[in-house]
């Protein structure tokens, strides 16, 4: 957590500690997955294999084939090497495409494909408030549109709906930013914008609480 060994934790070493956290879930998750598709240690997941497994299941929910082409475009782009299967590591940036900045255009285009219903290529209010996909209509709504709506021409281009899902207001990082300024206000207790480890031992179940996944428990080590 205190990256360079001051003794004290800033908020973007917090920041930091909580992707961290979220990124050792998500590897814990990848093994659970690696074992469900039948896969051992050295092995890697071909898209035939992760298809046969997923759309049984996703039919039945009314999941069309656009969802398994764009899964293809997006299984072809994970694969880093190009050998046409992937490891743990690219079936990482597949599943959780979102954490991978090199798979950030194709969540952008995954985005438009489904939210630009009139095939323009940019998104209007309407498309951005869509039933099935977008915001809920409203001023929260109106309000984030016109924030992402850099130049003001009532339409969100791709670069500005890539911002809109991926950049630094994204809902993933805003939560992030959250969970931290609650640690900061309960545990700063000096208010010098810190945490220093005595105020960390002072209350670790709220690191726990804010900043860590499933079930685990902070240790002092970590600090």
């Amino acid at each position: 957590m205190d990256a360079d060994g001051d003794g004290l934790a800033t908020r973007d070493e917090l920041k930091s500690f909580t992707v961290g956290e979220r990124v050792r879930d998500l590897r814990k998750d990848t093994e659970k997955q690696w074992k469900y598709y039948g896969l051992g240690p050295g092995e890697k997941l071909t898209f035939e294999r992760y298809a046969k497994k997923t759309y049984p299941k996703e039919e039945k929910f009314g999941h069309s084939s656009k969802t398994k082409e764009q899964e293809r475009r997006r299984f072809h782009v994970s694969d880093a090497n190009n050998d046409g299967a992937l490891d743990k590591e690219e079936f990482m940036a597949f599943e959780y495409a979102e954490e991978y900045p090199h798979m950030h255009d194709i969540v952008m285009l995954e985005t438009m494909e489904d939210m630009d219903k009139n095939g323009d290529g940019v998104l209007n209010f309407a498309e951005f408030t869509d039933d099935e996909e977008g915001m809920e209509e409203g001023p929260e709504a109106e309000k984030t549109f016109k924030q992402f709506d850099k130049d003001g021409d009532g339409q969100l281009s791709r670069a500005e709906v890539k911002q809109w899902i991926l950049g630094p207001s994204s809902e993933a990082a805003q939560e992030d930013e959250d969970s931290v300024s609650i640690v900061l206000a309960n545990m700063d207790k000096d208010k010098d914008g810190k945490l220093s480890r005595e105020e960390i031992a002072a209350d670790s179940k709220m690191i726990e609480d804010q900043l860590m996944y499933e079930e685990e428990e902070y240790t002092h080590d970590e600090f």
